[in-house]
């Protein structure tokens, strides 16, 4: 295992006591109802306002994005079922993160394990409302916030999925913002194995940024912390985690970009892994009731621009073969 990742600064810490009762085995879930962010939503929450579904499409909308095949192709992998444009999945929210994203889709009070939009919630009881409200989704997206803060809560997930007798009926997907490396710190080796070795779970975590400047622009964090965002992939990955990335393309500096770019796709595939490019999914972002006091239209636009030369870089670096390959065949082996 390579150098650990500190915390972002004791807010990490702090939100993390607030966020876990560890006798009780439960989290501090968001609910929904009456944010900001339900204003967003297209459907009613459920779960008793502690879940929303979300619509992940593998064709975006906008033809100037690429594909997103997350997390639609691991689940149908692993659920045996045919791959379909557009997917329903369940999701449910830590209620804490220690990045402030300007364009963030959750409005930054659910993130400040705030009592007056959350509750502590145990994993068996979030499985049993989706059993008691027959959801229609066999895709649960364990997101937040930042689940890792706690990772206990995507550990007893998957523990609960298990004792239920639900690991076929349900795949398991989290997203986390890879600031943290809580996951090696508070779990014991026996229960990260757990993990990596339990069906029907996979990974994804999100790279705020092309280099240090975009990520402290988009995440309010210090620039040091990107090149600690590869070095906590590169520990997933080693770990043996299904593990995949997403990458948020905004920024107002785009001077120098090529190479930026270029550098970045070293960094990857000297320290993650020769293929993990071909994991990463970049992130289209959007404005959205709950971010629109913040956001910046600006940095919108530029992601566009970022796109076109990060599509490039794929181009020059694999053949066509290798791009062609779902992203679920890509192998990170050794």
């Amino acid at each position: 295992m390579r150098k650990r990742v500190e915390d972002t600064h004791d807010l990490t810490e702090n939100l993390r006591k607030k966020s876990v009762d560890l006798n009780k085995k439960a989290c501090l879930i968001t609910n929904l109802r009456g944010t900001e962010q339900e204003k967003d939503l297209t459907l009613p929450t459920n779960c008793q306002g502690f879940g929303r579904i979300h619509h992940f499409r593998l064709t975006p909308k906008d033809s100037r994005w690429m594909p997103d095949p997350l997390p639609m192709l691991p689940a149908n992998k692993y659920l045996n079922i045919p791959q379909s444009e557009v997917v329903h999945t369940q999701v449910f929210q830590l209620a804490a993160c220690n990045f402030h994203c300007w364009y963030c889709f959750v409005d930054h009070n659910l993130l400040s394990a705030n009592p007056k939009y959350s509750s502590f919630v145990t994993a068996k009881e979030l499985l049993g409302y989706m059993l008691e409200e027959e959801v229609g989704s066999s895709i649960i997206d364990l997101s937040g916030g930042q689940p890792d803060i706690v990772p206990e809560y995507v550990l007893w997930f998957l523990q609960a999925r298990e004792e239920m007798g639900l690991e076929k009926k349900y795949f398991v997907w989290t997203d986390d913002n890879l600031s943290t490396d809580s996951l090696w710190r508070y779990l014991s080796r026996k229960e990260i194995e757990y993990m990596v070795e339990t069906p029907g779970f996979a990974r994804v975590g999100c790279l705020k940024g092309f280099d240090p400047e975009s990520f402290a622009f988009n995440t309010g964090a210090d620039k040091q912390m990107f090149d600690q965002q590869i070095d906590l992939l590169s520990d997933l990955v080693e770990t043996g985690f299904d593990q995949y990335g997403y990458i948020t393309l905004t920024a107002l500096n785009l001077e120098n970009l090529e190479n930026k770019i270029s550098g970045l796709f070293d960094e990857i595939q000297e320290r993650v892994h020769p293929n993990f490019p071909l994991r990463i999914i970049p992130l289209q972002i959007f404005h959205f009731n709950a971010n629109k006091g913040r956001y910046i239209h600006r940095a919108e636009e530029n992601q566009y621009k970022v796109i076109e030369v990060w599509k490039d870089e794929l181009n020059r670096r694999f053949s066509k073969s290798e791009l062609k390959t779902p992203i679920t065949e890509v192998s990170l082996k050794r």
